[in-house]
């Protein structure tokens, strides 16, 4: 987890000296440089002088990074509570975005066994990274805003799968529109998975509550479960009356 920390800090603002990475993370320096030196030889980051950077990013990985560091602590956590609804030798459905990618994270640290279909790239190669995952990635377009799959290729791969647990973290959610994308093809996809999956667990950090994207997708009436990144006192009260089971993840032990 602290290595992962240090690749998310160092993918946001590019590099970070040594006694700052001490100060975020609470470790001794000697922890600090040993996780420097492990990550160096894996060729994830270039040590400098005291510290340590990242070779330039890509635009979409740059910007997917930002995305990782908003609401962190809410991603975090979503995946920890998501965590214990994965079933070894289950089959599940994922689809893209960085609170997905922290359920990925928290699936490779488990050594879960499981099957995931993904359209997310940088998802697949997350879970690729454990012995334990069996990534599938949907064939499509890939879109560099988002680094994920879309379009009749991965909607037709989907619709073979029959999964136990689709996870999909919409962009937006509200009581009356259900889940909404600002992408058709999104939206489309996440349907797909949803109707070929027994189990639908929505995941969403509390800035999409009450809010409208696009495109519809899915109505809560479908969905099983909502995990979200707030005190259970916060959820609006037709979000915890649409009939899906509520997780509000604040409300778990810090």
């Amino acid at each position: 987890m602290r290595r992962a920390e240090i690749r998310r800090i160092l993918r946001t603002q590019r590099s970070a000296t040594v006694e700052e990475l001490c100060s975020l993370l609470k470790a001794s320096p000697a922890t600090i440089r040993r996780d420097l030196a492990a990550l160096e030889e894996n060729a994830e980051i270039e040590r400098s002088h005291g510290g340590a950077v990242v070779p330039l990013l890509r635009s979409a990985e740059q910007n997917f990074a930002q995305r990782e560091s908003r609401d962190a602590a809410e991603k975090q956590a979503i995946a920890a509570a998501i965590l214990p609804l994965i079933e070894a030798g289950s089959t599940l459905f994922l689809n893209d975005g960085s609170t997905v990618m922290a359920i990925a994270k928290a699936i490779v640290e488990a050594g879960i066994e499981v099957f995931v279909a993904t359209p997310a790239v940088n998802v697949a190669a997350k879970l690729a990274e454990s012995d334990a995952v069996t990534a599938c990635l949907l064939g499509g377009f890939v879109r560099q805003s988002s680094l994920a799959t879309s379009g009749p290729f991965a909607e037709a791969m989907a619709a073979q799968i029959n999964a136990d647990l689709a996870i999909i973290s919409p962009d937006a959610l509200h009581p009356e529109r259900g889940i909404t994308f600002i992408n058709a093809e999104d939206a489309a996809l996440a349907r797909r998975m949803a109707a070929q999956s027994r189990d639908v667990t929505v995941a969403a950090t509390s800035a999409k509550l009450l809010s409208v994207a696009r495109v519809g997708s899915i109505p809560l009436t479908a969905v099983s479960r909502l995990v979200l990144g707030c005190h259970i006192q916060d959820v609006p009260q037709a979000i915890a009356e649409c009939g899906a089971e509520i997780l509000a993840v604040r409300s778990l032990p810090e």
